[in-house]
């Protein structure tokens, strides 16, 4: 089955979808279109999805009426992401698309329509559920070996870097906790297979206040529809000179045991009372897009279910709410 894919723009990763081009049968870049006027395409051209006929466009509803796709990634300044969507589910194209695949929930409500209305397949870029890490832990719980899970804590820590002219606003940037944070909300979400039903948060920007729509630091309060608690702090605090850029941490307790993430994702150990801790295999990582493609062709499940797009992003921008205002909120 042949697979024609396009790309929109290229803030932020674009590896997800173009990584697994190249290993992916019948896979192939067909075209590429600027995700604002100020984009530069010509950094894709180095990368082995890339070929000499790869129609390159200024416009993305130009390359839609010229190009023949399947399927079209998407990665705009995140403000942006949602009228791509909406494009191109109207297009009858399966998506992925960079999250927060809306920054409003305004805009989500009418991305969420779309997909629906025209029968397309929408996953969004939450990629750290196919990391090896991430996987153990799902299927240690899973397999009981915490018993239920009670406490959850989670961390997404980055450098700040040079980041784009768009995350100094937040109507363009859209907050830390979509972009950021969301990663841990859904990772707590899907390792523990519990859905959350209230939020409390906080936020700022204390270090970086040339960036003033772009939070530095931020902590979640998530209650559990068990009556557990998780916790997940985000930061662009990590120094310059750290051996990493991120530093993503989970830690589970259960009524049996404790699931821990350590040493920058190279281990997943776990404890329990009745045997000594012990470090868990760690499968392979998966391929976003081989994973995504399979579904496509009828041939098993994506890690991301059918409405988990809308539905952590919904998430997300519920937790910036809480935030904004000093509300708890139900979710």
């Amino acid at each position: 089955m042949s697979l024609r894919i396009g790309l929109i723009g290229t803030d932020g990763h674009t590896g997800t979808v173009l990584n697994g081009i190249p290993g992916l049968p019948g896979a192939r870049l067909c075209a590429c279109a600027k995700g604002h006027p100020e984009d530069n395409l010509d950094r894709l051209r180095n990368h082995p999805a890339f070929h000499d006929d790869t129609a390159l466009f200024d416009d993305y509803h130009t390359m839609f009426e010229q190009v023949d796709l399947d399927l079209i990634g998407i990665c705009r300044p995140y403000s942006l992401n949602a009228e791509a969507v909406i494009a191109a589910a109207k297009r009858n194209l399966h998506i992925i698309c960079e999250k927060p695949i809306a920054t409003t929930l305004q805009d989500l409500d009418a991305v969420e329509q779309a997909v629906k209305r025209n029968n397309v397949r929408l996953t969004a870029m939450l990629g750290m559920r196919l990391l090896p890490p991430f996987q153990a832990v799902k299927k240690a719980v899973a397999e009981g070996h915490i018993g239920e899970p009670i406490l959850a804590t989670a961390q997404k820590s980055y450098r700040f870097g040079n980041r784009p002219t768009f995350y100094k606003e937040r109507k363009t940037y859209g907050g830390s906790i979509p972009w950021v944070a969301i990663h841990a909300i859904d990772y707590v979400r899907w390792t523990t297979g519990l859905e959350y039903t209230r939020v409390a948060a906080l936020h700022g920007n204390l270090a970086h206040p040339g960036y003033p729509g772009c939070e530095d630091h931020g902590g979640m309060l998530f209650q559990f529809a068990n009556g557990g608690t998780a916790l997940v702090n985000m930061d662009y605090l990590r120094p310059d000179a750290a051996a990493s850029h991120g530093d993503d941490r989970l830690r589970i307790a259960g009524s049996e045991g404790v699931l821990e993430i350590l040493d920058l994702g190279t281990r997943v150990q776990l404890l329990r009372n009745d045997k000594p801790p012990r470090d868990l295999d760690l499968p392979k990582e998966i391929d976003f897009l081989s994973d995504f493609a399979r579904e496509l062709r009828g041939e098993g499940e994506h890690s991301i279910g059918p409405d988990e797009a809308v539905a952590v992003t919904r998430i997300s921008l519920k937790a910036r709410e809480a935030a904004d205002t000093g509300q708890t909120l139900e979710l």
